[in-house]
């Protein structure tokens, strides 16, 4: 593409009897560029032509920035690159922007210095109740718990770790922002807490360090809060892929949770997209599941599923997204096997 006004220019001066070759040296370039503006198969301004290849990522990306909303742009292209997404972070941002998709939180405050006790006036615990965390579970909602368990205020907590905690527990996203625990600092509050390093390493995301990992903003199951004492949704960080509670067999909706019990197909179906996850990734199996849901939700033995979850919770919404999603997801994940099974089925990422 050259500008706008050469282009008008070059095809004035093929009016006036120019030739080629003599427009493409008045104007500074390239003959075959000048051709394409005088035989009309670009008009001036109009970008080169190219093919979409946000495309087929454009189902993925809507999913990843809904299910995890604070996944920045710069995030969702580094996971569609992986996926084999060929444009650059500003083509990127301009899909983004051309489809409509927000990759932002809307609350989410800007990080601020935290003050906190100094060191000599904090106390080292522990704390007189053990609490566990929960699988996924965020920084705030665990020291929440760990101070509620010990009928204290959250900042009691905050005020015998080292800042980094009280910084995470403040912010709106724990996952976000650079900066990770030091070794001591997990320790302070395994010594706090009466839970080994392991354990919290293990279920507290924030914890692990590294990369952001593809996971899903959602609530634990219901009943592994109620084991745990936990009455109040607690909100978790899952993998992406995960969309179930296997154990309790509840479906962890965007909005609700559904007792799978009356489609065991659904929990098996669980399992086999947990195998798939370690065969394939968890972002390709998410970009298999969501090439496939559009072929399947809304299908005969979906709606079977759909109407045994409904009898056996008389309360359920039919027509909910959550419902259909659920009912739908043993198809689901048949036709994303096969999709990941089948060379060329799928955009193929770097490597």
């Amino acid at each position: 593409m050259i500008p706008a006004a050469d282009a008008r220019r070059a095809i004035d001066l093929a009016g006036q009897g120019q030739n080629v070759s003599e427009i493409a040296r008045q104007l500074g370039h390239d003959r075959k560029t000048i051709r394409i503006y005088l035989n009309g198969h670009r008009a001036p301004g109009q970008p080169r032509p190219h093919a979409d290849s946000f495309a087929p990522f454009a189902a993925y990306i809507r999913r990843r920035a809904a299910d995890d909303p604070h996944l920045r742009s710069t995030g969702l292209h580094r996971e569609a690159a992986g996926l084999g997404y060929a444009g650059s972070y500003s083509a990127f941002t301009r899909e983004l922007r051309g489809h409509g998709i927000t990759a932002a939180c809307g609350t989410c405050r800007k990080w601020k210095t935290v003050t906190y006790a100094p060191a000599r006036e904090r106390s080292p615990g522990p704390l007189p109740f053990r609490t566990a965390p929960l699988a996924g579970e965020t920084i705030a909602s665990y020291l929440a718990r760990a101070a509620a368990s010990s009928s204290l205020h959250p900042g009691a907590i905050t005020g015998c770790l080292p800042a980094w905690f009280a910084a995470r527990a403040a912010a709106c996203d724990d996952l976000a922002a650079a900066g990770q625990p030091q070794p001591a600092d997990v320790g302070h509050l395994a010594a706090l807490t009466g839970t080994s390093e392991t354990v919290l390493r293990r279920a507290l995301p924030a914890l692990a360090g590294g990369e952001r990992p593809p996971v899903r903003a959602a609530f634990a199951c219901r009943r592994c809060a109620a084991a745990a004492g936990q009455h109040s949704p607690v909100p978790v960080h899952l993998p992406a892929h995960r969309r179930t509670c296997r154990s309790h067999r509840i479906w962890l909706g965007s909005t609700i949770q559904i007792d799978i019990t009356a489609a065991p197909d659904i929990t098996a179906a669980s399992g086999k997209a947990s195998r798939l996850a370690r065969e394939y990734g968890v972002t390709r199996l998410v970009l298999a599941e969501t090439t496939a849901r559009h072929n399947v939700i809304g299908g005969p033995e979906a709606r079977k599923r759909a109407t045994a979850l409904t009898l056996a919770s008389p309360g359920l919404d039919p027509d909910s997204p959550d419902t259909a999603e659920a009912a739908a997801y043993p198809d689901t994940i048949k036709v994303a096997a096969s999709l990941l099974r089948t060379p060329g089925a799928l955009p193929s990422g770097p490597g």
